[in-house]
């Protein structure tokens, strides 16, 4: 690393620090102002507190933690104020003098740039979801003190499409989905008519195969007419190898989208593969807009130079204004694009890449343009 990309970084860093830490903590400000008679009330430890809202951080809102919401923001305003003193102590025309290409200044941002975008896509596939599910449980259990059985889910009905199979559980706690009590799993022909209907007590999902305790069977003709009498009941655990239906298919049914990685989105549209409509344009569009909106962190750092380019002689505000009308124009794409992809008024990939697109085209522009 040369000399002038560690000197630039250092100033760069230093801002990217105090704005993000700014934003997170004015976030936590304000939800603490909402649940501060809670925490009181449960004479919740210090500790707890400080874990509470180390996850909160992470915490998906909408369809990304807030941490990756204001990343991009962050590393903008960041870049803005590092242009704009460099410009006023005309260190960019020093540097310019230096034989360094503007272009070239921005090599260590967009560096810093892909890193933000690297780390954020990370976390929410993975500290993301589990943040969110675990705020939601210590909120439910121990501020708000709901009893166990608010988390119990009766009469649930999952339909495995590919496979013709519907599942009916009695009674399933969504906290322990690999354990269900009273199923009924019944098999469908081609034509629509019930082959067979499988019953059981209860089921555990073991080593990677359901288990059933208490299994009958009784199979149907082409009219959906019993033959014969129900079977007995099997006195051991019946493995169930054929049944490649996860607990996390059941809980990903009922979990909002918050809730899930992009690899769960996927797997509930692949088990759903003939849905259409406005359940499958919504899925998919939170999949793009999840995807995408981490590489809001490189494509806005570029607009950086271009805001600044004109040197000492350019007013402060004029970048400031610059990047606040960047910023709003960024997130109404993006508020925009959802909202007509879930009207399916845009392709679900057009919906979630196009601020990104847009964006990419205007500060690629505007950098290549300068010297």
């Amino acid at each position: 690393m040369k000399i002038i990309d560690k000197y630039i970084l250092k100033q760069y860093l230093i801002p990217f620090g105090y704005v993000m830490a700014a934003f997170s903590l004015l976030f936590i400000v304000l939800d603490l102002f909402d649940r501060f008679d809670d925490f009181m009330e449960v004479k919740a430890a210090w500790t707890d507190i400080l874990i509470y809202y180390g996850y909160y951080l992470f915490k998906v809102n909408g369809f990304v933690p807030f941490i990756v919401v204001v990343l991009p923001i962050v590393l903008l305003l960041a870049t803005l104020y590092t242009l704009t003193m460099f410009a006023r102590h005309n260190e960019l025309t020093a540097m310019s003098a230096s034989g360094v290409s503007q272009r070239r200044m921005m090599v260590p941002l967009l560096a810093v740039g892909l890193c933000a975008s690297l780390f954020g896509a990370v976390v929410q596939e993975t500290l993301g979801p589990q943040a969110t599910r675990w705020i939601n449980q210590y909120t439910k259990q121990v501020l708000k003190r709901s009893k166990d059985s608010s988390f119990v889910v009766r009469d649930y009905i999952y339909y495995a499409g590919k496979a013709r199979r519907q599942w009916v559980i009695k009674e399933m706690d969504v906290r322990t989905p690999s354990r269900v009590k009273g199923v009924r799993v019944l098999h469908e022909r081609p034509n629509g008519s019930l082959a067979m209907e499988i019953t059981a007590d209860r089921a555990e999902w073991l080593d990677g195969a359901w288990w059933f305790y208490g299994l009958q069977r009784r199979d149907f003709d082409d009219r959906s007419d019993p033959v014969g009498p129900v079977s007995e009941v099997a006195e051991r655990p019946v493995e169930m190898p054929d049944y490649v239906e996860r607990p996390e298919d059941f809980e990903n049914e009922l979990k909002d989208t918050d809730l899930m990685a992009t690899s769960d989105m996927i797997r509930s549209i692949r088990t759903r593969q003939h849905a259409t409509g406005p359940w499958l344009s919504k899925r998919l569009v939170d999949i793009h807009c999840r995807v995408a909106w981490p590489w809001a962190c490189l494509v806005l750092i570029l607009l950086g130079l271009p805001a600044t380019a004109g040197g000492a002689r350019q007013p402060a505000m004029r970048s400031v204004a610059f990047g606040v009308v960047a910023l709003f124009g960024y997130y109404f794409l993006v508020q925009g694009g959802m909202i007509l992809g879930k009207r399916e008024i845009l392709a679900p990939w057009l919906a979630g890449w196009m601020p990104n697109l847009t964006f990419l085209g205007i500060g690629g522009w505007l950098t290549w343009r300068l010297k």
